[in-house]
């Protein structure tokens, strides 16, 4: 932390001994150190009115000031998760807000994946839900977003951003309320419609539901208010502290067979984690017959496809080498069949002998001759 950029979060905390992380453990750490998180009240006090999605928060009631009071003093107390926040709004809200605008949706549901995943890609839940909108695998699916043995594009921050919106705007319709369809995203529609049936109450702030739900919705309004004017609770930071959008243009290529992405990223005059970095619903090391979307470095489009065309000649990498599995067979099986060593056949399709085959399933090889 450097003093030019964060010199005024020292007035925000006084840190003497370290703080736990969030959620419970946070609340337990305040208690027990009720010296160690020292705010200047009159300027950091919770705010007395706010509303989410155009939707009046009752704050004037004073147990729902206090569910509010809660989260964003333990916002608040992760200072360094705070920043990171902010440096990744630079790269990742552009990107929402102008998919917010096209589905005509409103602005503050781009909070909504801070609180699902901090604005990191790569998270993943103990649960399953997976990249910055923490979609499960099979509400994922629903909403197009493709899981296969060669991605899953629950990973990829632009087709997962657009599928969000789709569901957000359908919880919406059925719901009829944002705050509604917010807590519907986290404990699904379903569990929602129940709670709303047996409590006869429609006002979320009036339901009973899953502890995590109602954090949840509570979470969302805390980011808004720190985000919305984070100068005013100490965050400053200047221009070349933020991270910015990946300097990345989409191609589209078409594949004659399976082609291993570090010839891609020869191509595109990159690397293979540079790839990986941009396209993150990738797996493993090969992209398979057919037409792909890829984002790749801007300096690299020009002339791309030419050398792609020209390396699959040369070196007759887009042969197309598949092995569909059959009923019975096995890792080794299959290894000793096409007389490849078995090591470099899970390398090549990223998988371990721990891992199950099931018929159907594609496997990538090369011809001994070909190696």
């Amino acid at each position: 932390m450097t003093v030019r950029s964060y010199t005024a979060i020292i007035c925000l905390i006084i840190m003497q001994a370290p703080l736990a992380f969030a959620g419970a453990e946070s609340e337990s750490a305040l208690q027990d150190n009720p010296n160690s998180f020292k705010l200047p009240l009159l300027q950091f006090m919770t705010p007395q009115s706010l509303d989410l999605c155009g939707e009046h928060v009752p704050l004037e009631r004073r147990d729902v000031w206090e569910r509010l009071d809660k989260q964003f003093l333990l916002a608040l107390n992760r200072e360094a998760q705070v920043l990171l926040w902010l440096k990744r709004t630079r790269r990742y809200f552009p990107f929402i807000e102008e998919a917010l605008r096209r589905h005509n949706l409103p602005d503050d549901l781009k909070y909504i994946a801070v609180a699902e995943s901090d604005l990191n890609k790569y998270a993943l839940s103990p649960k399953g839900a997976a990249g910055t909108w923490q979609f499960m695998r099979p509400t994922g699916g629903r909403f197009g977003l493709e899981n296969k043995q060669w991605t899953d594009q629950r990973y990829s921050f632009e087709k997962a951003t657009d599928a969000a919106l789709i569901y957000l705007a359908s919880l919406h319709e059925q719901f009829g309320q944002w705050m509604l369809a917010m807590a519907a995203y986290n404990c699904g529609e379903m569990r929602l419609a129940r709670e709303i049936k047996e409590q006869k109450t429609d006002q979320f702030v009036d339901l009973s539901l899953p502890r995590e739900t109602e954090e949840y919705l509570f979470r969302i309004m805390a980011i808004k208010i720190i985000l919305s004017n984070p100068e005013k609770y100490g965050f400053i930071l200047q221009e070349e502290d933020y991270y910015h959008p990946y300097d990345a243009e989409e191609v589209e290529i078409s594949l004659p067979g399976v082609l291993h992405i570090q010839s891609i990223a020869a191509a595109a005059k990159t690397t293979f984690r540079t790839i990986k970095e941009l396209n993150p619903d990738l797996r493993g090391y090969y992209l398979p017959k057919g037409l792909h979307t890829l984002l790749l470095p801007r300096q690299g489009v020009e002339g791309f496809v030419q050398r792609l065309s020209a390396s699959l000649v040369d070196d007759s990498e887009g042969a197309e080498l598949l092995y569909l599995v059959k009923e019975g067979d096995s890792l080794s099986a299959i290894a000793k069949r096409l007389e490849v060593p078995l090591k470099d056949l899970m390398k090549w399709n990223d998988i371990s002998q721990a891992d199950k085959i099931y018929p159907g399933q594609k496997l990538v090889y090369i011809r001994p001759q070909e190696r």
